[in-house]
């Protein structure tokens, strides 16, 4: 009786934890939700046909019919209830697609019966959303806003989804104003849930690239305490080069002061110094100066953050001003305290060696003989630590007609 007791509790125990569990679903795990690891913030009909769908079912004969090539001349009108089976199906969902295209008003009247219901499943089937995609391009005002109506309480799961996140771009591109308002308005109430997504940061790339300007407002001003965080971010870092290509000035210019507050960090950062890149290549002639100002005086070579600083480096001795390019080389063929040059160490690295190359290829004919003076005078020749790249660079510069190291 006692064991018996003791189970009990505890099993009681482990559904209580259960329970509370699921009550603390958040926003930032839809995406698990997707895949089926957190169903329970599903709507029923959701999980009862995505449930059903995956379980082994005998296709229908007029599917493996077509398959098998044995009917000739099929037509939409000739699916009846089989059009389910079509739009997941890859051969089907292809038919179901260009028959859309010249389908008269009865036979897309059949279809849109048909799909009622089932839009959110095909929605984020891997062959069904084709066919959602071309329903919505297809069909009349009235048809879409019933798909709509049928997604439009889910846009967010759409839009971290693989398949869905294609849907939620076709609806922006296809339907009115009015009609993917209510839509927008979630995506907009959601952006550093989206922009940090996989799937979702291409839908708010969408929305600032093809939106209305207000709505590029929104969404600049939802980053706007997150701009080093989103831009040191795998796929948020896109999202904020996608702001400074498509904002205007003055909607870009408070995520481009952060930006150049913190050019250090972004540069030696692997996403991060994209970002910076962005700015050298398409910023306007201050902000290249900022960055190059805020480069000088801090040419330390970190291993762990070599790739993505010379990155940077790189660009701005191909976008920079000659005084600009002059005040790096002046910086990398100085001692910084170790009894060598910063150019040195670069050398030894194959992107540093690049970056010196390239710096070579941009200098002057004075700042081209300091280059090869510092690497001439270095004790680097008898070391260990001359690396084939560091050779490679030498000799380039021997070959067209530079100063001969001895």
């Amino acid at each position: 009786m006692l064991d018996r007791f003791i189970r009990n509790f505890l099993n009681g125990q482990q559904i209580i934890h259960k329970i509370r569990h699921v009550q603390t679903v958040r926003l930032t795990f839809l995406h698990k939700c997707i895949k089926n690891e957190c169903p329970a913030v599903l709507s029923w009909d959701t999980r009862m046909a995505s449930t059903s769908s995956k379980r082994p079912s005998q296709s229908s004969k007029l599917l493996n019919d077509y398959r098998n090539n044995r009917i000739a001349n099929l037509q939409l009108a000739d699916l009846g209830n089989d059009i389910l089976e079509f739009a997941r199906d890859p051969r089907g969902s292809r038919f179901i697609q260009q028959k859309l295209e010249r389908a008269n008003p009865t036979e897309t009247a059949h279809l849109m019966d048909a799909l009622r219901g089932h839009v959110l499943t095909l929605a984020l089937h891997k062959f069904g959303s084709h066919v959602i995609e071309t329903t919505l391009k297809s069909v009349d005002k009235a048809s879409q806003m019933k798909i709509i109506n049928e997604i439009s309480a889910q846009v967010l799961i759409l839009s971290l989804h693989k398949c869905g996140s294609w849907v939620t771009r076709c609806v922006l591109d296809n339907c009115t104003e009015h009609q993917k308002r209510p839509m927008l308005e979630q995506l907009l109430g959601n952006v550093l849930s989206l922009a940090t997504d996989t799937y979702g940061s291409h839908v708010i790339r969408h929305v600032i690239e093809h939106g209305l300007p207000e709505d590029r407002e929104r969404i600049v001003r939802s980053l706007h305490e997150n701009i080093t965080s989103m831009s040191v971010h795998k796929y948020g870092s896109l999202v904020i080069r996608c702001v400074l290509d498509n904002c205007t000035e003055h909607q870009k210019r408070p995520v481009l002061e952060q930006l150049l507050g913190n050019v250090l960090s972004l540069a030696t950062d692997q996403y991060g110094c994209f970002v910076i890149e962005h700015v050298i290549e398409h910023g306007l002639p201050e902000d290249r100066e900022r960055i190059v100002r805020s480069l000088q005086g801090n040419i330390i070579m970190y291993n762990g953050h070599l790739n993505s600083f010379c990155s940077v480096i790189h660009k701005c001795f191909i976008f920079g001003t000659m005084e600009q390019r002059n005040a790096l080389i002046d910086e990398f063929c100085a001692d910084n305290g170790s009894g060598s040059p910063p150019l040195l160490e670069m050398m030894k690295h194959p992107f540093g060696n690049k970056v010196v190359q390239k710096m070579m290829d941009v200098a002057d004919s004075a700042r081209r003989q300091k280059i090869l003076l510092a690497i001439k005078t270095a004790p680097l020749k008898n070391t260990a630590k001359r690396s084939s790249e560091s050779l490679t660079t030498v000799k380039v510069q021997q070959q067209r007609g530079g100063t001969e190291i001895g």
